[in-house]
């Protein structure tokens, strides 16, 4: 029977409030954009790593002996994916691609071990799942988890903070930097917490007070719990807000890294001439500048101020007119030039001429003629 009590009814309230913005970003929100994704892992992380300890204090774990051992001890991967979440605020070049998901290796290597446990506990009596954990090295392997928890909690705390400083946004007074400066902060203490609470416990005993316990008047264990609940209700709430504010305000401060990506656009425009095949499209022109079409077409629209399809009709047009100019329609019809500079329909064709010359092709052709005959 489930017993609602404070540390639970805490907890209970922190997961509602971190499943309901979860909702309410595949609600509202593009979530397959990779901040969102990042952003709902960090959520789940957090919101599950609590899990255990509401199955503990409400008593369920009692009823249901499948819940022990359950592999949710998640806190290992809050770092990791917080660096990547914040490299992809502030970074719209960013992708999740295989050098940012080797960050993950090593807290997705103890998981499996806790699932094996896990799975392996199912078939065993609740008498004897004590001593084949035990000889399955489960202690050994808590204690390496701990270990390197707290060497992941200072390093990708550093790497962050430094992400932040390259991007010369460290001390802006934005509220959404200054909600990521505390957010890993308070996360890092939380981990420090945690980590404090297992070392006490296994010197005094998972199951006894220690004399910090006493000293303080309070399990720091249960403490640590209900901090951990807090935190993902603001972290939940504030991410979410946060949100509109990022969506608008959003930029990429190193400038010269924007002028190299254009640099490289119009070169490889210029040089590989891609726009003449007909099936050219932004996402096979982001494969070959190893980007993404999101970014390609950010950096068109905003830096460019046009839209794709303009951006290569125009280079298409110049084409055909570089064409005409060399004297290709006296083997060509006009329909064949435009087809071998990349349009796929006499329509699309006309229409583009037109836009960018506001002339027809047959007035430059003749245009060009009556140059001609002048010189």
């Amino acid at each position: 029977m489930m017993n609602l009590n404070l540390t639970s009814t805490l907890i209970l309230i922190g997961l509602f409030q971190s499943a309901t913005m979860i909702f309410l970003i595949f609600r509202n929100r593009n979530w397959k954009l990779i901040q969102n994704k990042l952003l709902i892992s960090l959520l789940l992380v957090i919101g599950l790593s609590l899990l255990p300890t509401f199955f503990g204090k409400s008593g369920l774990i009692f009823d249901y002996s499948y819940l022990q051992f359950i592999p949710l001890r998640l806190v290992i991967f809050v770092f990791p994916i917080l660096y990547l979440y914040l490299k992809s605020l502030f970074n719209f070049t960013f992708r999740f691609n295989r050098k940012n998901s080797l960050h993950l290796i090593i807290p997705m290597s103890f998981w499996l071990y806790y699932i094996f446990i896990w799975i392996g506990t199912l078939s065993i009596p609740v008498e004897g799942k004590g001593n084949w954990i035990l000889g399955m090295g489960y202690f050994q392997v808590n204690f390496a988890h701990n270990i390197v928890l707290l060497f992941m909690a200072c390093s990708y705390s550093f790497l962050s903070f430094q992400e932040l400083r390259e991007k010369k946004i460290l001390n802006s007074k934005q509220k959404q930097v200054q909600w990521i400066k505390y957010l890993l902060i308070f996360l890092f203490v939380g981990v420090m917490f945690e980590l404090i609470s297992a070392l006490l416990g296994k010197i005094y005993g998972y199951w006894k007070s220690s004399p910090l316990d006493i000293w303080l008047g309070f399990s720091l264990t249960m403490f640590v719990k209900i901090y951990n609940a807090i935190l993902l209700y603001i972290i939940s709430l504030m991410g979410y807000l946060a949100y509109s504010t990022f969506k608008k305000n959003r930029k990429v401060v190193d400038k010269d890294f924007i002028e190299r990506k254009l640099q490289n656009i119009l070169r490889t425009m210029r040089t590989e001439k891609p726009y003449l095949n007909s099936d050219f499209s932004l996402a096979t022109f982001a494969r070959q500048l190893e980007t993404n079409p999101s970014t390609l077409s950010n950096l068109l629209n905003n830096h460019l101020n046009t839209t794709f399809n303009d951006f290569t009709n125009k280079y298409r047009i110049e084409e055909v007119k570089d064409r005409l100019k060399t004297g290709a329609l006296h083997n060509l019809t006009l329909e064949s030039i435009a087809k071998d500079s990349g349009f796929k329909s006499k329509t699309t064709f006309y229409r583009a001429f037109y836009k960018f010359n506001t002339q027809t092709p047959k007035e430059y052709i003749a245009q060009l003629e009556n140059e001609k005959k002048v010189s």
